[in-house]
């Protein structure tokens, strides 16, 4: 009696199994393949169906009419060897050419030898997988940390990890493709990074080219519109390609393997590698290998084409920039007109008092008397007048046309920060007396009439810029912007420039009421226990906040007739906010509800008391000078109670307030209208 046994080693892309002889040593013997097929030759059977076969009688079982076909058994066992994950790896086969049919023992031996075999084979192709996958995720990971923190080109990024996959599944051709999304038509364009053959030994960067992935039917062009990988075991008998060479990389495609890189709207690149170098099909383990190197190909995909709309975007805003540069340089009448008298005119006999408003002269002077009170300051050592004059202009015309927040508004600012700023000279130096006076002027530009809190609720574009004070960080970007373009500080040197504009940017943000409270929350303390020190910088930046914020509510220190026509004006703004709220479904707040006008002065009396008034009292601690802004802070106030007295309404107290606060805020929806 003859025991023996054949073992056969299943190829999944060939579908069939291949006979290993006993000179497995001999690279160059020859295979006996099967195609794996149920019926006809028992190996390729139970391949098939994955089940085992006992036969006791080969001879005469009608199923397979080719037997063992290797030799006249009688008595045959045929058993898979399945791996843990259901794929067959391989059969063996026993067989006795007596008609000694096995046992159950043998059976049972047979079955345990298989299923460890399956067990253990799986084992090791994981481990080797996993080994070879670790291995590219650092060779990968390392490409893609050069490549993000814009130490390496696209071109060179791609280059290499071509390479890379390359040489770990052994392709000789590796193709990178990004489709081009805005394509219009029904071609399929993209960007192709080819790495070339094994054979080129450059270590130049390819660099990327316009192909048409439609002009012959290609893998990269059926991945690209299926959106399925494809692995091509011979694309010689494949009809889905008419041609063995691929136009858009001129290869002999042999065998390939192709990728989609997918995002939720469908397919936004293409990976490709083209023949082994060992002239076999790709196999399983370089489809987990390649699956690996596309999850980082999705990552490249996104980054690249984000860079690409950041590069477009810049450019496009290099164009509105050219386009707001032209409209808003100044009437060539204006500039003129001004250097008539070298950038500044003669202020007014009480321009240098507190109680001064542009509205009691020309606002055609403002212009001129801003570029007066910046040469007075600083003389003509840091300014070029011409400079000054453009700037001034520009500056003034980019403010919008509201009831308050407009150019006139922006002077008041700036001239009583210049009253402080003359009056209390040495105390700052020039960096920051040319940061605060600046700052002054553009600090509201642009300003659309509605505060950062309308910004958020109506979800504003400027709100989703920022995170907190909207409005103050748009004015600032636009006072730099202007700043730059105009040269207003081309006498002075590159650190004194950096310096100034972030000074005028934390000036600026000063401007936010929010802002305001956290300041004089924390000057106050400093202050009351006399511990202000002029040689520390962060009390000298919480002075300057003050300043800003004087300078901001100025309005109200005027005479009565003056601030009672700002308030108005202040009103009118509130009330086209408060109006849109309410179109919105919203309940303004009081002072924003044009239902709600007859509380105007009880509205005020309560702002300067809580408000304006602890800030002038605070910069007067400090410069004793500006008390004229506090007295007529009180002044106005006591005009506002006789406004109430003679309209016959109760008189506001600040108890009262502080027990209705928070009843009315915008946001509350309306519950009936």
């Amino acid at each position: 009696m003859i025991h023996c046994v054949f073992v056969y080693i299943v190829n999944k892309l060939k579908n069939e199994i291949v006979l290993m002889t006993q000179n497995t040593h001999n690279p160059n013997r020859h295979e006996v393949n099967i195609p794996i097929e149920e019926g006809k030759i028992v190996a390729a059977h139970v391949a098939a169906t994955k089940e085992y076969l006992l036969i006791p009688d080969v001879q005469r079982d009608h199923r397979f009419a080719e037997g063992l076909r290797w030799i006249d058994a009688k008595v045959a066992l045929c058993m898979p060897v399945v791996k843990p994950d259901g794929d067959c790896y391989a059969v063996l086969e026993l067989y006795r050419t007596r008609a000694e049919p096995y046992d159950n023992n043998a059976l049972y031996t047979v079955v345990s030898v298989a299923c460890w075999a399956g067990a253990a084979v799986h084992q090791a192709q994981e481990r080797v997988t996993l080994q070879r996958t670790a291995h590219l995720n650092q060779e990968l990971r390392t490409l893609l940390q050069n490549y993000f923190c814009d130490l390496a080109s696209i071109d060179t990024m791609l280059t290499d990890m071509l390479a890379v996959v390359k040489s770990f599944i052994g392709a000789m051709r590796s193709s990178f493709y990004i489709l081009d999304r805005d394509h219009v038509g029904d071609h399929v364009l993209a960007d192709m990074w080819d790495d070339g053959w094994t054979s080129e030994k450059s270590n130049i960067p390819k660099k990327k080219i316009k192909v048409n992935l439609s002009l012959e039917p290609t893998p990269a062009e059926l991945v690209a519109k299926t959106g399925t990988s494809l692995n091509v075991c011979d694309a010689y008998k494949d009809p889905r390609f008419s041609k063995e060479i691929d136009p858009t990389t001129g290869t002999v495609v042999r065998s390939c393997l192709v990728s989609p890189i997918l995002d939720k709207t469908g397919v936004i690149g293409i990976v490709q590698l083209t023949n082994k170098t060992n002239a076999q099909p790709f196999n399983a383990e370089d489809e987990k290998i390649f699956e690996v190197f596309t999850s980082y190909c999705s990552l490249i995909v996104h980054f690249y084409n984000m860079q690409q709309k950041k590069k477009y975007y810049e450019n496009l805003n290099k164009v509105y920039s050219d386009l707001m540069n032209l409209h808003l340089s100044p009437c060539r009448h204006d500039m003129d007109e001004i250097m008539e008298t070298n950038g500044v005119i003669l202020p007014p006999n009480n321009f240098k008092s507190y109680d001064y408003h542009i509205s009691e002269g020309s606002k055609e002077d403002m212009p001129g008397l801003i570029c007066y009170m910046f040469v007075d300051i600083f003389a003509d050592k840091n300014f070029e007048r011409q400079n000054l004059a453009d700037f001034t202009l520009t500056i003034l015309q980019c403010y919008r046309n509201n009831p308050y927040h407009n150019a006139e508004h922006a002077f008041c600012f700036t001239h009583t920060l210049y009253l402080i700023l003359a009056s209390n000279s040495g105390y700052f130096d020039f960096v920051e007396t040319a940061a605060l006076m600046i700052a002054g002027l553009c600090h509201d530009l642009d300003h659309p009439g509605f505060n950062n809190n309308f910004l958020a609720l109506c979800k504003h574009p400027l709100s989703q810029m920022y995170k907190s004070s909207m409005l103050e960080y748009h004015h600032y970007f636009l006072a730099k912007k202007i700043i730059e373009d105009k040269n207003l500080l081309s006498k002075l040197s590159i650190a004194d420039r950096d310096r100034i504009l972030q000074e005028i940017k934390y000036n600026i943000l000063c401007t936010d009421l929010a802002v305001y409270f956290q300041i004089r929350a924390q000057l106050t303390p400093i202050l009351t226990e006399r511990a202000f020190d002029w040689t520390n910088s962060c009390h000298r930046r919480l002075l300057k906040g003050i300043l800003m914020t004087t300078s901001d509510l100025s309005g109200c220190c005027k005479p009565f007739g003056v601030s009672k026509t700002i308030a108005e004006d202040v009103y009118e703004e509130f009330y086209n906010q408060g109006d849109k709220e309410r179109a919105l479904g919203y309940t303004p707040l009081s002072m924003m509800d044009r239902r709600r006008s007859v509380n105007q002065p009880a509205e005020q009396i309560q702002f300067l008391s809580v408000v304006v008034l602890p800030c002038v009292m605070l910069l007067q601690n400090l410069f004793p000078n500006t008390s004229p802004l506090t007295d007529n802070c009180r002044k106005t106030q006591e005009q506002w109670h006789e406004e109430i007295e003679m309209r016959g309404q109760k008189l506001w107290r600040l108890d009262d307030s502080m027990q209705t606060t928070g009843r009315n805020r915008t946001g509350n929806k309306l519950d009936s209208e």
